[in-house]
């Protein structure tokens, strides 16, 4: 079926999502010719959805299973006001975060199938962009059906060795499996995880062998949603160190918690994106 959104750019724009560095399954398919849209894809967990501008009817088009809508509606956080966020920044004396969202209009936070998120950010650490899509497609080329992300209970019987080979995810072969072991055996409950208090949802993905407070952060801000979390990778620390030289990391992060509070992650990814562009 097909479903329509009355979206503006500055609500929604998934060229500036899928580029954010917060998605890897998300793609534009073909570049719109004679007067045709382009056209664009996701998939996340067991669900799957084609989109499109409709210029006809200016509204984007989503065509998709009627029983996944109300995921997809979850996913892109159509109840969340980016506007209200965006208004707020404006009033902002902060330079270089107007510039960014400038260059970012369109950006929301998605909300994303927690088991494809947890490993997926598991997969991110010490990694680059394109290396992590490679390997996530190799997973559902091997191990699904190349469209939807592998599950726990074919992931946690994959030898080490044979989940290393082609896959080019080196020692993180070794935290997929067993995390996917610690969710077969119920002992780790991801959804469970997600519904706690940010502290403790925080404290115990710390718990877990192959995940840090970088991933930790990734995992909290696009699976759980916690939109304080304000993940530090490279990228960040080039921002904090070039952008906001005029304060140290405790510093810069304590002024973001202050003036951001309740959309940190938001901030994280406007200045993420310009960053990456620029």
């Amino acid at each position: 079926m097909v479903f329509s959104k009355k979206l503006t750019a500055e609500e929604f724009n998934p060229e500036v999502i899928m580029n954010s560095g917060q998605v890897f399954r998300m793609k534009r398919e073909t570049k719109g010719a004679d007067g045709m849209p382009d056209t664009y894809s996701a998939c996340s967990g067991d669900n799957d959805v084609y989109f499109y501008l409709n210029k006809e009817r200016d509204t984007w088009d989503f065509a998709c299973e009627e029983n996944q809508w109300d995921f997809w509606q979850s996913y892109f956080d159509f109840a969340t006001d980016y506007v209200a966020f965006n208004d707020k920044i404006r009033k902002s004396d902060d330079k270089f975060l107007k510039d960014a969202l400038k260059d970012s209009f369109g950006m929301r936070i998605l909300r994303q199938d927690l088991w494809e998120v947890f490993i997926s950010y598991v997969i991110s650490q010490n990694n680059n962009i394109p290396k992590i899509k490679k390997s996530i497609q190799v997973l559902c080329d091997r191990y699904s059906d190349g469209i939807h992300f592998p599950k726990a209970e074919t992931l946690a019987y994959v030898p080490e060795a044979e989940l290393m080979d082609g896959t080019a995810l080196g020692y993180r072969a070794d935290y997929i499996i067993g995390i996917s072991k610690q969710v077969l055996a119920g002992s780790l409950d991801i959804k469970n995880i997600s519904e706690m208090s940010y502290e403790s949802a925080m404290a115990s993905l710390l718990k877990i062998k192959g995940i840090g407070p970088k991933v930790a952060n990734c995992i909290m801000l696009y699976g759980f949603h916690f939109m304080e979390s304000y993940p530090i990778d490279t990228w960040m620390k080039k921002i904090i160190s070039e952008d906001y030289s005029g304060y140290t990391k405790d510093e810069y992060l304590s002024y973001v918690n202050e003036k951001y509070a309740g959309y940190q992650g938001y901030v994280q990814q406007l200045q993420f994106y310009h960053k990456r562009k620029k």
